[in-house]
């Protein structure tokens, strides 16, 4: 960009200078140039920094060197050289304006220098296009070498018609190389303009390194986005397989507490029946001494024996009276006795009976020693309502019972049926 610039500023500068130094169709020479160089500045303005001119610059400013060495000026053309100089000024002036105009907008491109990557291909097809029109340029620009050349000729011709004037040449020649100097200071100017946009085109050049830097950077971030993405997913897939685990187990949870609350209220029913069943089950239980009188003896038949000295009696099922138990309800019933005799060469007997029926019978013998004897012994029994349990002792027989209630009868209800 800085190149075209410096392109645009010295066909503006010498296009108008080649047009002042022909006659005749050297006028229409100045038109076609001057027309060629709108056209070019207008590609110019156009071609992006890429592209390379300085040959086509410095064969110009070669072309324009040997002009200057070969041509002399007619008064005439001295005056339109000063003018177009002082127009050169003016001209420079305002190419310097548009210098600076072009810095800033050189700013607001590198600010938009992003954008404008995506626009690069249809400007190089662009820049193509402009190569193709340049060649053409080209061409056009030999043709106005061969019209140039003949325009030498007549310059030969008209500086035979000036021999006279030697002396006015001479001013003109002092006038020439005071444009002459004014042109080295043009060209000074010139060549600092050069110089800042050399600078421009280091601080463009330090832009782009930045910017290529930037564009690292941001593919290292864009990696680690990536990365972090990829971990993030990792672990929210981790959490969503462990969410779903998680969810397994409660719903496992769930259902077997649903068992185990079902199972409480099965529990809890049974308790509540057992508690009721125990509740409205009958209470019985005895237990009973025989006597605190000594011994108890048997005549010649069966001796019912009758346990007076109660020590229990829930539900009043047994008769101290009689020495019966009567069973109040239907179940099972569980009786255990132990009975006491002061034995010495002799027996001691004991029976069960159930409704009048013999369950059991126990006896002891003791020969040669005098002592206490013990019997004991207990049963389980399936008693219907009113079924009746009593101890017998058969005819002969004796026990002995004193305070310390050596001889017992007890019972109770296991359960009902």
């Amino acid at each position: 960009m800085l190149k075209m610039r410096a392109v645009i500023t010295l066909l503006v500068l010498l296009l108008p200078m080649c047009g002042s130094l022909t006659l005749g169709t050297q006028t229409d020479l100045h038109t076609e140039s001057q027309s060629t160089g709108a056209a070019a500045a207008a590609a110019a303005a156009e071609v992006s920094a890429q592209l390379d001119v300085s040959a086509e610059l410095r064969e110009l400013r070669d072309m324009v060197v040997e002009q200057r060495m070969t041509l002399t000026f007619t008064p005439d053309e001295q005056q339109n050289t000063k003018y177009l100089l002082n127009k050169i000024v003016g001209e420079n002036d305002a190419v310097k304006q548009r210098l600076v105009a072009s810095e800033t907008k050189v700013e607001a491109l590198e600010r938009v220098n992003l954008a404008q990557e995506a626009e690069m291909t249809a400007v190089k097809t662009d820049v193509m296009n402009l190569i193709k029109e340049h060649a053409a340029q080209d061409a056009e620009l030999t043709a106005v070498k061969t019209r140039l050349a003949a325009s030498e000729t007549e310059v030969v011709n008209l500086r035979k018609e000036a021999a006279a004037q030697t002396a006015d040449l001479r001013s003109v020649t002092e006038r020439v190389a005071v444009t002459e100097t004014d042109m080295e200071h043009v060209q000074k100017d010139t060549a600092a303009q050069h110089t800042d946009l050399t600078t421009m085109k280091t601080e463009v050049e330090k832009l782009k390194l930045e910017q290529a830097a930037q564009e690292a950077e941001l593919v290292v971030l864009k990696t680690r986005m990536d990365t972090g993405e990829a971990q993030v997913e990792t672990r929210l897939s981790a959490r969503e397989t462990e969410v779903e685990k998680l969810k397994i187990e409660h719903a496992a949870q769930e259902a077997e507490l649903t068992e185990v609350k079902t199972r409480v209220a099965v529990t809890e029913t049974e308790v509540v029946n057992l508690e009721k069943e125990i509740t409205e089950k009958p209470k019985v239980a005895f237990s009973a001494a025989l006597t605190d009188s000594g011994y108890i003896k048997a005549g010649n038949t069966v001796l019912n024996l009758v346990f007076t000295k109660s020590i229990t009696n829930v539900g009043q099922a047994y008769s101290n009276m009689t020495g019966f138990f009567t069973a109040p309800v239907k179940g099972a019933y569980y009786f255990r006795f132990t009975v006491s005799d002061v034995l010495f060469s002799t027996y001691m007997h004991i029976s069960m009976y159930k409704n009048g029926v013999q369950v059991m019978q126990l006896y002891e013998y003791e020969n040669g020693q005098y002592k206490y004897n013990y019997l004991s012994s207990g049963v389980t029994l399936q008693l219907e309502v009113g079924d009746d349990v009593n101890m017998r002792i058969p005819a002969g027989s004796r026990l002995y019972d004193d305070s310390y209630n050596r001889s017992t009868f007890s019972g109770f209800l296991l359960f009902t049926l």
